[in-house]
């Protein structure tokens, strides 16, 4: 239902994606002068339909905007691929999706449920926007000054999915500011330049195809003496973690940096040194260091997920907690976050 009145355009959907119809807010209704009763009650969704309509259909859509939340999704390919008994080719954000709940993997890269813009996604990548180009030239020997950071970071930006103007207005400021904290933290003496930025990898495992994208990975000269150089692997994050403790124990848990550091020890022959995750909104950096266990630990969940993904097996394994994160929770029979 919509009424222009004085270039204001109020917009309802009965069907949002959910179990259940939405009926037009009474607020809508009394600010158009409209009577309740002269709203026709919409029908009832005809539940999942629409969405296994989708797992028919996925060939035809593009994987770009589909889903914000996973970056490199696939509609139909792992599908595919199981059903021929080919090769996987998997992001750590497929693993990932699949070891937290299949049926979410389902969702995402199978059937290719669409999912609305999300302000923090928007905030995230237009931080990442804003960080590769300080590094990217700093690489080449000229870095951006405060104006080509901040320039970069608003070119990025997009409208969507913030709460209110005040919202975005708040979270562009935030991410100004924690612009500016990066770049006074690169401009103290000794700060090291990175050796790659955005570098994209790939390596096999077991015959499946590993890919993905090293945020920024640091080689420092070790002086000599036999002594190999020190690699770092940083990933940064827009999420604001201010606790030191919380920032080390994110980076030791993180099966996408496990993932990283797995990546570098099949393309150059030995693991890096430590991998790290950057907090770009408070400036905190939680680092682990890398061993033999964390690669192992790599490997198998590489290899549960594509064992699950490859005989097609996709129950749901509802959880309160990542069930109540999860973007299909109202349309997932199983979840257990409503």
């Amino acid at each position: 239902m919509t009424r222009a009145r004085d270039e204001l355009v109020l917009t309802y959907a009965a069907d949002c994606g959910g179990h259940r119809t939405r009926r037009v807010s009474r607020f809508v209704l009394e600010a158009l002068d409209v009577p309740r009763d002269s709203v026709e009650r919409p029908q009832e969704p005809a539940s999942l339909a629409w969405v296994v309509s989708l797992e028919g259909n996925t060939s035809s859509r593009s994987s770009a905007g589909m889903r914000a939340t996973c970056g490199e999704a696939r509609p139909g390919a792992a599908r595919r691929a199981a059903s021929a008994g080919r090769r996987l080719s998997l992001s750590h954000y497929q693993v990932d999706d699949y070891l937290a709940c299949p049926a979410k993997y389902r969702y995402v890269h199978v059937v290719g449920v669409p999912v609305a813009p999300h302000h923090s996604l928007v905030y995230g990548s237009a931080l990442h926007a804003a960080v590769q180009e300080f590094h990217r030239r700093q690489m080449r020997g000229h870095p951006a000054d405060e104006t080509a950071v901040l320039d970069a970071f608003e070119r990025a930006w997009t409208n969507e999915g913030f709460l209110s103007r005040d919202h975005e207005e708040a979270r562009l400021a935030a991410g100004r500011e924690a612009l500016r904290r990066f770049l006074a933290v690169q401009a103290r003496p000794g700060a090291v330049v990175p050796a790659h930025v955005e570098r994209e990898f790939s390596f096999e495992l077991d015959g499946d195809r590993v890919r993905g994208r090293w945020d920024r990975v640091d080689v420092e000269p070790s002086g000599g003496g036999g002594v190999p150089d020190r690699v770092t692997i940083t990933d940064y994050k827009a999420s604001d973690v201010r606790d030191p403790a919380k920032a080390r124990e994110r980076a030791r848990a993180s099966l996408q940096l496990s993932i990283y550091a797995l990546a570098w020890h099949e393309i150059h022959g030995h693991p890096p040194d430590a991998v790290q995750l950057h907090f770009l909104d408070s400036g905190l950096v939680g680092r682990a260091e890398v061993d033999d266990r964390r690669l192992e630990k790599a490997r198998e969940a590489i290899r549960r997920a594509a064992a699950g993904i490859r005989a097609g097996v996709f129950a749901a394994t509802p959880d309160r907690v990542t069930c109540s994160y999860c973007p299909f929770r109202d349309i997932c029979p199983q979840s257990a976050g409503r």
